[in-house]
This record gives structure tokens, sequence and C-alpha cells, in this order.
């Protein structure tokens, strides 16, 4: 079981869902230019999270026991 909630697997799917907040956030129709550039910067540090946490949850997994 404890396995099963491992610290790279909650990093996988914390990556997962930031990954698509990023495609809802990049996705949504803006009407103004001020809005078009707040939903570029926000998916953008989105983007950018979801990569950080991918990596350090594959990271993460190999550097189990014994290896």
């Amino acid at each position: 079981m404890n396995d099963l909630i491992s610290a790279p697997l909650v990093m996988a799917v914390v990556a997962l869902l930031v990954l698509g907040g990023t495609a809802f956030t990049l996705t949504r129709p803006a009407t103004s230019e001020a809005a078009i550039y707040r939903r570029r910067i926000a998916g953008t540090m989105l983007g950018a999270g979801a990569i950080i946490l991918g990596g350090f949850a594959y990271a993460l997994s190999s550097w189990g026991q014994g290896r």
C-alpha cells in the first residue's frame, strides 16, 4: 500500500494536473490584448511548473533503493 502513494507518483499526478491547467489556460478566448498577455504568462508559468514537477518525479523514481 505504501508504494501506491509514493512521492514520485504524487508528483507525476500533480504534474499532469498542472499540464491540464496549462492547456485549459492557453485555450481560453481573450477579449483584449492585456488578457492575451496575462493568459500567455500564466500558461508559460504553469507549463514550466509541469515540466519541473515531471522531471522531479522521474528523478525520484529512478533513485530507488539499490540504484
